[in-house]
């Protein structure tokens, strides 16, 4: 009796310091966005992140990489409405355009069906598919996940690049994207 009970509380002690990591290891990211509040998310404190704003009051796309170690990319670009007042994109909208984007790819990918999954994100619903390059050039990706999720009123597209033994990274971006919040705007 005294080994099963010692046996729960290790568990529940790694099950604890594994969640004090994970939480440690993220940092708030907030980015402003043009007459449209801040994009807000959680992201693993060893990312480096660059915005890329076009001129023109164009929406912002933020692109995530290491700080060292093996190169990755994911890049999200913030969407709004065209006009003031217009209903963000539906969730059959957001799938159309991921399932859209899917089939635009298979063609060129490893896979024969690239499945659209769905995800749920604090303020709204996401989707995503995933695909695998077979023959990435030197300095390209052999995999990438492709998606958008609705952030309060932004529709945000996302594209996580990837190489073998990456997986964390896809999954650390999904919970970042899953994080993600509108604020003001």
């Amino acid at each position: 009796m005294n080994a099963l009970r010692s046996s729960i509380v290790l568990l529940l002690a790694l099950f604890a310091t594994s969640v004090i990591g994970q939480t440690a290891g993220v940092a708030e990211r907030r980015y402003t966005l043009p007459d449209h509040g801040q994009f807000v998310l959680q992201v693993p404190r060893g990312w480096r992140d660059e915005l890329r704003q076009p001129p023109n009051r164009l929406p912002p796309t933020i692109v995530f990489g290491p700080a060292s170690g093996k190169p990755f990319q994911i890049l999200m670009t913030t969407l709004w409405p065209a006009t003031k007042g217009r209903a963000p994109q539906s969730p059959a909208q957001l799938r159309a355009s991921v399932e859209r984007a899917a089939q635009a790819v298979k063609s060129q990918a490893v896979e024969k069906e690239l499945p659209v999954v769905e995800f749920n994100g604090r303020s709204g619903p996401g989707f995503y598919f995933s695909a695998t390059d077979p023959a990435p050039k030197p300095g390209e990706y052999r995999f990438m996940t492709q998606g958008i999720i609705r952030v309060g009123g932004l529709s945000v597209t996302f594209t996580i690049l990837t190489n073998a033994g990456q997986a964390s990274v896809v999954k650390q971006a999904l919970a970042a994207l899953e994080s993600a919040v509108q604020d003001g705007g």
